[in-house]
This record gives C-alpha cells, structure tokens and sequence, in this order.
C-alpha cells in the first residue's frame, strides 16, 4: 500500500510539472462599505433612517501564452453561500498593448465616458420608475452579452495620449414585438469611443467622446437607440474639475425616450483628505412605442458634496450630502424630491 501511494505521488508530481491542468493565477480584491443613510422628503415630517451595508468580492483570473497573449476573464460573489454573478466575460490582450473583449464587452462609447467628479456617499432620494429622465453620460448605450470590444493600445495611430474602442453586438435571433405595449429587446449594437489626453502647461487635460448605435425588435417603434456623449477633465495639482453632456434616444421596455443629460463637478486632495462636489441634470419625454415625443418632461436635478477621509491603510470614512429635485411629466414631484444623507465607512481589501 505504500509502495501504490508513494507511484500516486511521483504521478501527480508528474502531471503537474508537465503543466497539464495547472491553474491559472488570481487575484482578489473587494470591499464592505457600512454606515447610516437618511432622506426627507419634500412633502412634510417624512425623515427616513436606515443603516447601510454593502459588500463586495470580485476575482481576477489571468494567464499568458507562450507567445505573450494575456487571457483573463473573472466574476464577482454574493452574500456568503451564494453562487458566483455578474461574470466579465474575456479579454485578450496583445503584446502591442491593444485588447478584444469578447462575451459581456458592453459599449465602446460607454468605455470612455469621462469621470466627472461629484458628490459620494450612499445618498439618494427614492424614484418612481415611471420617471425616465436620463441618469448618465453613457444612457442608452446598452450591448447585447454576445459580441466584442476591441480597444487600441495607447498612442495610437501614432498619436501621443490618443486611444479609441469599436464594439459591435449581435442577438437577432430574438422575437419580433409589435404594439404600444410590446417590450423592446435589444438586437445588434454598433459603438465608437476616443479619448485623448495632453498637457497645457501645469494640467492634464483628458477629452472623451463616443457615439452608440442600437437596434431594437419591435416593428412599431419610430427611433432606435442614438445616443453620443462628450466631456472633459482638467487636473491642476491636487485639483480636477470636469463637465459631460449626453444626448440621444434610447428605448426600454415598452416605452422610447429622448433626452438629454449634463454634469460638472470639482475634486480637491488635501493629503488624506478629498473634497468633492457636484452637480447634474437628466431630462427625458417618454411615450409609447411609435408615438411621436410630445409629451411633458421627466427630469431629476441633483446637487452633491462629499468629504473622504483616510482613517488608516484600506480604510476610508465619508459624509455625503445631495438634494434633488424631480419633475414627471412636466410637472414637480414633491413626494420624490428632498435631500439625503450618509455617515460610513468602506474597507477594502
């Protein structure tokens, strides 16, 4: 019995060193984010309080060919006990630095969407999901899981700061709807997105742009979604400002928008401490599938500042605060606008 386990052994080291099912390298990063979040409404005495927790664990899968070609992919946990979700797909990447997204690769145009500093923490007023108002620079840039992203390297095309994403998604296979009450489902997506970057004097400057294009399967409706986005940072030292602005038409569920949305905001770093502050407005007209954009608007307006403090390494505190104001169908919504606030804290790992 001996001699069968120590063969077992020497086989098993075998099998290893030959590099037959050896695993891939990973990685693991996450946080769990806790604290206290209130909002009150603008309808009278209506304060709410409730604590706030919110975890989470993703993993990174990679490994490198012979030939220098990265492949990694990986996914994010739920609660303890629960199954893996919300898996990203694969990416390769090139030994010219450029890469393919291929499986969930989402929208070239939504890749670069500048970040526009704003407000954080856990705040916000609750809405109705009859309000459409668009919500963020990449709105109505949706792709079907079922298609690619290919990204240049950085430089390209020769030029210094410039990169650009083409993404295209496929699905049209799906059941054709019809009807003002028939829910849309995405078919094929074409998207485009460029960002350049480049020094004016003591800043750094970072433009981004992209255009998205999306078909859909109903035969009545009178758009598909159109939507393009721009915006810009200036980084001067410990401060960076910015501003974006999104237009377009998009389409959900039995209903078809067209929108617009805008953003500017401010970030200040003072060593372990980041002042931010920011501000955006959504508008949309929502209608029927096949009906002409003629109604009132939906619109939300929010105002945002928060303060981060570094406690110690991987541990960060924040106090946030917003108010918004909603508008649907052209008209105030007291009883989804307010103002919101958050005290916590996020550990990451």
């Amino acid at each position: 019995m001996k001699k069968e386990l120590l063969l077992a052994t020497a086989l098993a080291s075998t099998v290893g060193a030959a590099g037959i099912a050896e695993a891939a390298s990973a990685t693991y990063s996450g946080h769990t984010r806790t604290g206290v979040s209130a909002s009150n409404i603008d309808t009278g005495d209506s304060d709410t309080v409730s604590n706030v927790q919110l975890n989470n664990f993703a993993v990174s899968v990679s490994e490198t060919t012979d030939g220098g070609v990265k492949i990694a992919t990986g996914f994010t946990l739920t609660d303890e006990g629960g199954a893996e979700s919300d898996a990203s797909g694969m990416t390769l990447t090139f030994t010219d630095g450029s890469s393919l997204q291929l499986i969930e690769a989402g929208s070239a145009a939504g890749a670069h969407a500048v970040s526009v500093p704003g407000g954080g923490g856990e705040v916000g007023v609750t809405n109705t999901s009859s309000n459409n108002a668009a919500g963020a620079l990449t709105v109505g840039m949706g792709a079907d899981a079922v298609g690619f992203d290919y990204a240049t390297a950085a430089d390209a095309f020769g030029i210094d700061g410039f990169s650009a994403n083409v993404s295209a998604s496929f699905n049209g296979d799906v059941s054709v709807t019809s009807g003002a009450a028939g829910t849309v489902t995405l078919e094929n997506s074409y998207a485009v997105g460029v960002t350049y970057v480049t020094t004016a004097g003591d800043s750094t400057v970072t433009v981004g742009a992209g255009y998205n294009q999306g078909d859909h399967n109903s035969q009545t409706t009178s758009k598909d979604n159109t939507t393009y986005h721009m915006g810009a940072t200036v980084a001067t030292g410990d401060l960076t400002v910015g501003a974006g602005f999104a237009s377009g038409d998009w389409l959900s569920d039995n209903e078809q928008m067209q929108g617009d949305y805008s953003t500017v905001g401010a970030k200040y770093v003072s060593g372990d401490v980041t002042f931010n502050i920011g501000m955006s407005s959504g508008s949309a007209k929502d209608e029927s599938i096949g009906v002409a954009a003629t109604s009132g608007e939906d619109s939300t307006d929010k105002v945002g500042a928060s303060v981060d403090y570094v406690i110690a390494s991987g541990v960060t505190g924040t106090v946030g605060y917003r108010s918004e104001d909603t508008t649907l169908e052209g008209t105030t919504s007291n009883t989804h606008s307010g103002s919101s606030w958050y005290v916590g804290a996020t550990v990451s790992f």
